[in-house]
């Protein structure tokens, strides 16, 4: 991410814990003597928002191994990983994530504990502690969406002896979540301030944007507020009211840019900057362990551990030029020091790769093993479809509801690039019911965004994501149906077979009950 200042990680009074929830530092210099000066706060902020980056966070890891078995891709991975749902609550994934979130939240206590007393102008502390209220909550959307009942910890750790944190109500993390996120709503800046939007701090409409995801998240499960509709309409309509974002005409060259490090806020409200620092390279794996299988790394080296569906590809129509991007019909084989694509037969819709992330664009020096593209966390093409499916919730699919819609699907079908012919020709069937409008959301949601960490989040949501399974497996198992890989097969039928009830959540990882006397684990496990 974009930094209003070099980033300079202040291990010094934020370092890390194994106590996850009470991170006390043994050698650091005290909140009191530090938090003296505008620079002081600029960096605290910003080794909290560093913790984005970290491998078990939005590196990569958690999006290939842990939540990437839906419809629209899976992980091919044999062993006991969260994505094939055969991982152990013991599995050391687990805990990592837990502890890289709670740093992070941590990180943001102290600052917010601090903050009121750095001598700088007002505006710029609004604008860090907004940030700061913004990803606390942030990080705990996340934890209760995958974890359900958490600690809600809002204040810096004061004892390393205070271990004894209960698990706060699904209903009251969103409580505060909300109050904090719309606090920080009123105190960011819009995209109009350079560092903000895009790959830099989250501005005004990122906010807005993600207030309306978690919106939605809280009109369906578990909470099922409908409530909830109105709220999310209301926010994203103020991210599209804001005029400062819209479509990149060429779906394509959304990525392109991404891989590239060609920030495009216009386009990508907030996305995690993998690369941005002289003399300091951090490395993700997105597109690495979910791209497209290649052995070199001139051309983009690719371990391939996440293959496309066939529920995804047929999805798309033939005109909709997403689908050969999203689902390459090729792979990389070694030829010498070179390599040449191997495509794949017609028929072969569960061997495909991904095709999102192509690391043949990132810059040079190429890296083996590790990839330094950005995640993507938030598009203006979610914010238009999340209007769009607030506002059938709310009113059924009016103008407003087919308008946002079919901005994103013109764009899909390439209706948005110079010299394009039949402009409707995209459009959504006019005259849907409710039900039928909602299916259509549903569907354009899969075909927008396979690969960037949402399709399990919205199953989940809608509450349909275990049937969404079974249905994979049906399809891999219908012999009336082209045959599909034995291999492949047998990991789908085990991903849908594993996910017993108890993968709607998460485990407590095992150090964080040992160590908090309050914490209980999540049903069956």
């Amino acid at each position: 991410m974009k930094k209003i200042l070099p980033l300079l990680v202040v291990c010094t009074f934020l370092g890390g814990c194994k106590k996850y929830l009470t991170t006390v530092p043994q050698d650091f210099i005290t909140p009191q003597n530090y938090f003296t000066k505008e620079q002081d706060a600029v960096l605290a902020l910003n080794a909290a928002f560093d913790e984005l980056s970290r491998q078990w966070y939005y590196a990569g890891y958690w999006q290939a191994r842990m939540v990437e078995s839906c419809d629209d891709v899976y992980c091919t991975l044999t062993g006991q990983y969260p994505a094939n749902h055969q991982a152990l609550a013991t599995d050391p994934s687990f805990a990592s994530t837990w502890q890289v979130l709670y740093e992070a939240i941590e990180r943001c206590n102290v600052l917010l504990a601090n903050i009121d007393k750095v001598d700088m102008d007002a505006t710029k502390k609004g604008y860090i502690k907004g940030e700061a209220l913004f990803f606390r909550a942030y990080c705990f959307f996340f934890l209760v969406d995958q974890w359900g009942p958490i600690p809600l910890k809002l204040k810096p750790t004061a004892d390393a002896n205070d271990i004894s944190i209960p698990r706060s109500s699904v209903a009251d993390v969103y409580a505060q979540i909300l109050k904090d996120m719309t606090a920080a709503e009123e105190l960011v800046p819009t995209t109009a301030l350079g560092d903000y939007g895009g790959a830099g701090y989250p501005a005004k409409t990122t906010v807005q944007g993600i207030l309306a995801r978690v919106c939605l998240t809280m009109a369906g499960d578990p909470l099922n507020d409908k409530t909830k509709f109105e709220d999310a309409r209301k926010w994203a309509q103020k991210a599209v009211d804001s005029k400062e974002h819209g479509l990149n005409p060429d779906y394509t060259d959304v990525f392109i840019k991404m891989i590239s490090n060609q920030y495009d806020k216009k386009e990508s409200m907030w996305e995690v900057d993998m690369v941005d620092i002289p003399g300091k390279t951090e490395h993700g794996y997105l597109g690495y362990l979910n791209g497209i299988s290649c052995p070199l790394a001139d051309t983009g080296n690719c371990a391939g551990q996440v293959r496309a569906t066939r529920l995804l590809y047929n999805l798309y129509n033939a005109k909709d030029l997403r689908r050969d991007w999203n689902i390459a019909p090729y792979y990389y084989v070694a030829s010498g020091s070179t390599v040449t694509r191997s495509y794949m037969s017609s028929t072969a819709l569960y061997d495909r790769f991904p095709g999102k992330f192509r690391l043949q664009y990132t810059p040079f020096p190429r890296t083996t093993g590790r990839s330094p593209v950005n995640f993507p966390l938030l598009r203006y093409a979610d914010v238009l479809l999340m209007l769009a499916e607030a506002e059938n919730e709310t009113n059924g699919p009016t103008t407003l509801a087919y308008s946002c819609i079919n901005q994103v699907r013109a764009r899909a079908w390439g209706k948005l690039l110079p010299g394009a012919t039949n402009p409707t020709e995209s459009n959504l069937t006019a005259g849907m019911d409710q039900a039928s409008f909602r299916q259509a959301i549903q569907d354009e949601r899969c075909r927008e965004f396979p690969s960037e960490g949402l399709r399990k989040h919205d199953l989940m949501r809608w509450g349909i994501f275990f049937s969404t399974l079974q249905k994979m497996k049906n399809d891999v198992t219908n012999t009336a149906l082209p045959a599909v890989n034995s291999s492949l097969k047998q990991i789908i039928i085990n991903i849908s077979d594993n996910a017993t009830p108890k993968w709607r959540y998460w485990p407590i990882p095992a150090n964080e009950l040992s160590l908090n006397n309050a914490m209980t684990q999540n049903p069956g496990w």
